[in-house]
Formats: structure tokens, C-alpha cells, sequence
């Protein structure tokens, strides 16, 4: 048998180290599997409706996403229930998206068009117009805004009522002019002083009728004087202002206007509020008490001794979604309880069974027998 060959030694460099042993590259990873389309299923229809008792009126809206999710389409039509309140009325048609938006009411006959857009790093176009003005009491505007790092310029222009223009200045300057449909203008000019946070305002009416007013406006309140025209046309100068400022752990307000004072007095931490109220110079005194009585139970009163009137609120809240609360007005001699089944602030798709019940029960204390309970609903499906 033939002796085995011998292997030859590696071949060693320079410096007499034997080269490194090449790596082994690691195998490329699998290449990932092939996600399958996105199928885009239909936009849901979401179909909500309402019910109130005391207006016997039924409100249902309808509503889906449009082209590609990009806007939304939204019908709404309300009818009175049987044996009063309003009959069938004819749907409005909205058409919403983010830079647009159209609201077509066949009541009126009128449609709200809305639209913004930027045409540049710094200037940005809204634009309004309805066709109705008249009857639907909204005013057609047209608003253009231009801003930079020291200036800013905006102009409003509403349909036969009136221009608005303001130009900002470094923020320690503002000229602002208004003028209305009657001919009558105002114009004011606020400057701040220095570096200090106070700032003053002169504004006048266009034509002028007097005086202008000055305003000082300072970090706690603020003071102004004008030209006040009495019955008999004499004129005086009035004195206005507003102070705030805190004391012994609460917040104390005084309001002068027209020679009489408010002082009001709030205290409040986790458990109690106290709101004590003085007015001179009729010393008319007031106050409210509220009382945290648990993390669900509170209970509030309230006191006015000029009149004599009172009432209170008790209010228990179980949960996020249930909570009920019951209280009497003397004023009034009005007791009422009032139960919420659902969150009030809420929308609907957060609540159980996507629905909201509000029941009210109304007691006049001088005639029981005209209890009156009132409710609403709201209910929301999606398809």
C-alpha cells in the first residue's frame, strides 16, 4: 500500500505568520415571502340615529367613506314622531374632506362651499361662500394669511359685512383694522413695553365719536378707560378692570365695570371647593360649596342671602359609562334626578352596545302631578 501524501504546509509571508484561514460567507437569507394584496374592502356605512323626547323629534344620519377613504359622504334628515312635533323635512347632503368641503341644504334651497390650500412656504388661501346668506345668517369669507419669522399680515373679507385686516409686527406690535357693512369702522394699535410682559392698546372708531380707549394690559388683569356717553349726552370718562391674583391657597378675582364690583374668592383642592361672591355696592353676597364625598360621590350647594335661593346637586358616578345625579332649585321649586347611560361627552362607538340613553325626571314642587320625564337616545350601527 502506497504511504498517504503529505499535505504541504500553508505558505507563510513576509513577517513569517501564516496567512488567515478565509471565512466561510454565511448563506444569504431566504428572501421573504410574498405578502398577498391588500384587498380594499368596501367603505362601512355607518348609520347613527336620535331620538328626543322633549322636541318629539327623530334625527338619523348616514355616513361612508369616499374615494378611497379620502372624503366622506354624509346624509342627515329629521322627522317628528307621531302625534306631534315636525314633519318629514328634505335630507342635507355634506361632502367633507380635509381641504374641502360641501353642504348642500334642499330646505333652503343653498349650499356651503369651504376650501383651503397652500400655495406657498408661508401664505395659506381659505376661501367660504354660501349661497344663502340671508337665510341661514352665515356670511361668505375669503381669509389670506402670510407669515415669516418677524411678520405676519391676514386680511378677512365677509360678504357684504365687513373687512378685517391685521398686521403683527415681531410679535411687540399689531395694527388692527375693522370695518362693517354700516360704514363704521375700528382700528387699534397694541405695542408691548420692552421686554416686560405688560403691554398697551388704543383703538378707535371709524369715523371717530370721541376719545379713544386705552387698554394696559398687565401679567395679572387689566385696566382701561374710554369715553362713555350718558343719557343726557354728557360725556365722562369710564374705568374698567379686571384683577386676579392668589391668596391664602385660592385664586381671588375682582371685575369693575360701570361702578360696581365683583369680588369672587375660589378655593379648591381634591376634596373642596369654596367660591365665596361680594358685590358692591348692592353687598350682595353668595357662595358655593362642593364636596368630593368619594372617588365617585359628590355633592354640591349653593347659597345667594340676598335672595334667599338655593340649591344642591348630589351626582354618582359608577362608572365610566353609568352615572346618575339629583338636585332642587328653590328658584324654581323645581326636583329633578337625571340617569346616563353611556359616556355624555362621548362618542358612540365607545360605549356599550354603540348606544346613549339620557333620562330626566322633572318634579315641580307646587304640582306633582305635572312630573314630566324626558329623554333622549342615540343609536349607532355600522354595516
Amino acid at each position: 500500500m502506497a504511504a498517504p501524501a503529505l499535505l504541504h504546509p500553508p505558505p507563510m509571508d513576509e513577517d513569517g505568520a501564516a496567512p488567515p484561514v478565509p471565512v466561510t460567507p454565511d448563506p444569504a437569507p431566504p428572501p421573504p415571502e410574498p405578502k398577498p394584496p391588500l384587498v380594499r374592502q368596501r367603505p362601512p356605512v355607518r348609520v347613527t340615529s336620535e331620538f328626543d323626547s322633549e322636541r318629539r323629534l327623530f334625527s338619523h344620519r348616514v355616513s361612508c367613506r369616499v374615494l378611497d377613504g379620502l372624503a366622506k359622504l354624509r346624509l342627515r334628515v329629521s322627522h317628528g314622531a307621531g302625534g306631534g312635533g315636525v314633519a318629514w323635512g328634505p335630507p342635507d347632503v355634506a361632502l367633507l374632506a380635509r381641504n374641502f368641503s360641501v353642504i348642500v341644504d334642499p330646505a333652503s334651497r343653498g349650499a356651503v362651499l369651504r376650501g383651503a390650500a397652500d400655495l406657498a412656504g408661508s401664505l395659506r388661501l381659505r376661501a367660504s361662500h354660501n349661497t344663502k346668506n340671508c337665510q341661514s345668517g352665515e356670511q361668505s369669507y375669503i381669509h389670506v394669511g402670510c407669515s415669516a419669522h418677524c411678520l405676519s399680515v391676514s386680511c378677512n373679507y365677509e360678504y357684504d359685512k365687513s373687512i378685517v385686516s391685521c398686521i403683527h409686527l415681531d410679535r411687540c406690535f399689531q395694527f388692527k383694522y375693522h370695518s362693517r357693512k354700516e360704514q363704521q369702522g375700528e382700528v387699534s394699535v397694541t405695542a408691548d413695553l420692552g421686554d416686560s410682559p405688560c403691554k398697551i392698546e388704543l383703538s378707535s372708531m371709524v369715523p371717530p365719536n370721541g376719545l379713544p380707549r386705552a387698554t394696559f394690559f398687565f401679567p395679572k388683569g387689566e385696566v382701561s378707560i374710554k369715553e362713555k356717553i350718558l343719557d343726557e349726552g354728557d360725556r365722562i370718562l369710564s374705568v374698567n378692570g379686571l384683577v386676579k391674583s392668589h391668596v391664602l391657597n385660592g385664586a381671588c378675582t375682582a371685575v369693575y365695570n360701570d361702578n360696581a364690583m365683583n369680588i369672587k374668592y375660589r378655593y379648591k383642592d381634591d376634596e373642596i371647593s369654596f367660591i365665596p361672591s361680594i358685590s358692591l355696592p348692592s353687598n350682595s353676597l353668595s357662595f358655593a360649596f362642593k364636596r368630593q364625598l368619594t372617588p365617585s360621590d359628590k355633592l354640591s350647594y349653593w347659597y345667594n342671602f340676598d335672595t334667599n335661593y338655593w340649591g344642591a346637586i348630589y351626582k354618582h358616578k359608577e362608572n365610566k359609562h353609568l352615572k346618575w345625579k339629583a338636585g332642587y332649585e328653590s328658584d324654581n321649586r323645581l326636583g329633578w334626578a337625571s340617569l346616563w347611560v353611556g359616556d355624555a361627552g362621548g362618542s358612540t362607538k365607545e360605549v356599550p352596545l354603540k348606544a346613549k340613553v339620557h333620562f330626566t325626571l322633572k318634579v315641580p314642587q307646587d304640582n306633582v302631578q305635572n312630573s314630566v320625564v324626558v329623554f333622549h337616545v342615540k343609536k349607532r350601527w355600522d354595516f
